[in-house]
């Protein structure tokens, strides 16, 4: 298998930290490009040219969440998206305001790529108010996170990392110090110190 990355996404270091918390690192070809330079070998798997992509046997996949169903039975190691629907719901509850983490900051970064008279300060008002809003739900529901590191806990180190990243000037860390220790406790894992953003 052959997985297309980028250093700087948060969607594909989410799938690498899957691979990792699998025990499966050494059964995919990590793939490093730079999407905005419209590579062809990416381009051949991933016509929207976006990262991460995953070349299989069958074929090749787009998108973070299919990226991590897909390896989930696919690759030997633990489930990390669990069975029973309990455990199924709270994964996929956590893996959604993940989600929402990286889109709103991953939107905002993007806005400001754009030349400044062209920018919309009103659309990164929005985004950085949605990672506020969830930030502070996460906090208030901290206690839900002692549970198993699954799909959705992956996904939630995974975009609080890049909210260190990309959002220092954020402050979430003194509005949330639960979910401050929190992610401490997630960024020490192997997984997430061998996928650090680069």
């Amino acid at each position: 298998m052959k997985l297309f990355v980028a250093p700087t996404s948060p969607y594909a270091r989410k799938t690498l930290v899957f691979v990792h918390e699998k025990g499966a690192a050494d059964r995919v070809e990590v793939v490093r490009v730079d999407p905005w330079s419209d590579p062809p070998e990416l381009h051949g798997v991933a016509p929207a040219g976006k990262v991460p992509a995953l070349v299989t046997g069958d074929g090749a996949l787009c998108e973070s969440w299919a990226i991590c169903a897909y390896l989930d039975s696919a690759l030997p190691g633990p489930a990390l998206v669990p069975d029973d629907p309990a455990g199924r719901f709270a994964c996929w509850h956590l893996a959604g305001f993940a989600q929402g983490l990286m889109d709103a900051a991953f939107s905002a970064v993007m806005e400001t790529r754009r030349p400044a008279n062209e920018q919309s300060p009103g659309w990164i008002a929005r985004q950085i108010a949605a990672l506020r809003r969830l930030v502070a739900a996460l906090e208030a529901d901290a206690a839900a996170l002692d549970r198993p590191f699954d799909l959705g806990a992956l996904s939630l180190a995974t975009a609080l990392a890049y909210l260190d990243f990309r959002h220092g000037d954020l402050g979430w860390r003194q509005v949330a110090p639960a979910l401050a220790r929190w992610q401490d406790v997630a960024a020490a894992r192997p997984s997430l110190r061998a996928t650090a953003f680069a």
